[in-house]
């Protein structure tokens, strides 16, 4: 598909081809190519929809949108003490979570249901807890506001849990005195 096409060429198209109308006389009837109206129809037969999920929109895509500094606004207020690279990556993942697409995880988690049952599934986690603390001096916040966090500056022993959880529940879990590496995992 060279140019183009209008969502509601698109929907045209897999209208006249659920009524029955074979590709060259659709192609015909709405002046576009034989080619364009068989992709148009793997594409719905595919997904369900006319436009391809994975396909992005095209031209320059904008840094800093309005909702990314809604995002911005509440990770503020949360934590005063997040370094600029924090907020970066706090950023990125509420944008992600925010963009999600619903056909996509719909056809993840067909996928899942098809090649595994509920009983094959098993979900490791790590998770990790002392009482230190690391302190900031400085903070971002509103301007002409003083940033405030109170912290616990108690330096304890760190525990880290390995749970793995199944349908079951927990079948099993380590706790170790000391920090996880990639060879106790």
């Amino acid at each position: 598909m060279g140019k183009n096409l209008s969502e509601d060429l698109k929907w045209r198209i897999i209208y006249c081809y659920q009524e029955g109308f074979r590709t060259t006389e659709i192609a015909k009837r709405l002046y576009i190519s034989k080619t364009t109206v068989i992709k148009v129809c793997k594409i719905f037969d595919k997904w369900g929809c006319v436009s391809d999920p994975f396909v992005g929109k095209p031209g320059k895509r904008k840094i800093f949108m309005p909702k990314d500094m809604q995002i911005l606004r509440e990770i503020v207020q949360e934590k005063v003490d997040y370094y600029l690279d924090e907020f970066v990556h706090k950023i990125e993942l509420q944008k992600a979570a925010y963009e999600q697409n619903e056909t996509l995880r719909g056809y993840f988690m067909y996928q899942i249901e098809i090649e595994y049952s509920a009983e094959q599934l098993i979900f490791i986690d790590e998770t990790s807890k002392d009482e230190r603390s690391v302190s900031c001096l400085y903070g971002y916040f509103y301007v002409n506001n003083r940033a405030n966090k109170k912290v616990v500056f108690i330096r304890g022993k760190c525990y880290t849990i390995l749970p793995a959880l199944t349908i079951d529940g927990f079948i099993a879990a380590k706790i170790m005195e000391s920090s996880c590496n990639k060879d106790k995992f």
